[in-house]
């Protein structure tokens, strides 16, 4: 018996249209949580945070809401307001959320005077 993650992966392999609607609308929702996110971290009302980004607040009700398809340019005016920006990535890599950590090594400088070409050099070795 298939779990609904595997029916749902089946038919977004199968239907192309179907899961390019679904990366949209994941995209929307994101963006849509990190408004709602912001307003709240900050204490912002839907009034206050519209007022801050000039927009009418039945504007910002609509959009949490997901009832409006909204314009790049409300959808700008939402970044700039949380001061925020987009980062555009190319979904077929391989991403990881695995971290390499690097130690920091305690490095020695040892000079000495040496000549070379019968002129004074510095020597550093590690």
């Amino acid at each position: 018996m298939k779990n609904f993650d595997d029916f749902l992966n089946e038919i977004l392999t199968e239907d192309d249209e179907l899961r390019i609607e679904m990366d949209i609308l994941e995209l929307k929702y994101m963006l849509m949580e990190e408004v709602v996110q912001y307003r709240k971290e900050n204490g912002m009302s839907q009034t206050e945070f519209a007022e801050l980004i000039g927009v009418k607040q039945q504007m910002i009700s609509r959009f949490e809401k997901g009832n409006v398809d909204p314009r790049l340019s409300f959808v700008s005016k939402l970044l700039v307001g949380m001061n925020k920006s987009i980062k555009i990535e190319d979904k077929s890599y391989f991403r990881t959320d695995n971290i390499i950590k690097f130690k920091k090594k305690d490095i020695k400088v040892i000079s000495e005077n040496v000549k070379l070409n019968n002129s004074p050099k510095l020597l550093n070795c590690i």
